[in-house]
């Protein structure tokens, strides 16, 4: 894998509230299907089967219930005939959720970004979702600046914003070098795809086509269904 110059100083020790999902075969499965299929009828199914059979506790199962509902509402805005319908049925499935967690509380901050940044997506011209996506991001990582979510999430703002709305490529490319640092052994394989992608799309702004098709490829590898990031590939492939 390729590296880039990284000149911000390495977080100590991160944090990963989230990494209990990664020993959850269900989760795992249901992550297979949903980024490495797209397969929103299989997704649905193993959903179904993992909030109408929970064996986590409370807070664990809350947080995998939002996770798992935001993973497959934003699925069905990426799929070749999207079904906003479901999307946004989900998406209250997930706002409802959010009610059993603390507010403010760092799953709460998150789920929240996640859901907002989901009706967004579905919607661009609701700026106020966008705003309040970024608005719980900001939150979040400064409150809980180890957490590898809150990092990650923060990068693919500062990556994804436009430059007056406080958009900072070269501080997303920072962080996103930060959690590579950590070792993939302390990243699940659905954090370290979406930060491959990440880093690609910084080369293909920088024209660095041949590092940029790297990071790709590693992403692809992972999870290898991705219109968007197949939309990349293929114009990286075609300025190499």
């Amino acid at each position: 894998m390729l590296f880039l110059t990284h000149t911000l100083a390495a977080v100590a020790s991160l944090d990963d509230d989230y990494d209990f999902l990664g020993e959850h075969e269900p989760f795992v499965q249901f992550m297979d299907v949903v980024r490495g299929e797209g397969d929103t009828m299989q997704g649905e199914q193993i959903r179904d089967q993992m909030l109408l059979h929970p064996v986590l506790q409370e807070e664990k199962q809350t947080v995998l219930a939002i996770r798992s509902t935001t993973m497959l509402a934003r699925l069905y805005t990426e799929i070749e005939k999207p079904d906003t319908k479901r999307a946004k049925e989900l998406l209250k499935e997930a706002e409802s959720s959010l009610k059993r967690l603390p507010d403010g509380s760092f799953f709460h901050l998150m789920g929240e970004a996640e859901i907002d940044s989901i009706y967004y997506l579905i919607n661009p011209s609701r700026l106020a979702k966008g705003i309040s996506s970024n608005s719980k991001i900001k939150k979040a990582y400064a409150q809980y600046p180890n957490q590898i979510y809150a990092i990650l999430m923060k990068a693919n703002s500062l990556l994804y914003a436009p430059s007056f709305a406080g958009g900072d490529k070269n501080e997303a490319l920072s962080l996103f070098l930060t959690l590579l640092e950590a070792g993939p052994s302390q990243l699940n394989k659905w954090d370290l795809s979406s930060i491959y992608v990440g880093i690609g799309r910084i080369c293909m702004d920088r024209e660095e086509w041949d590092k940029a098709l790297g990071y790709f490829s590693a992403a692809k590898a992972i999870y290898a269904f991705d219109p968007t990031l197949d939309g990349y590939i293929r114009e990286t492939e075609e300025s190499l």
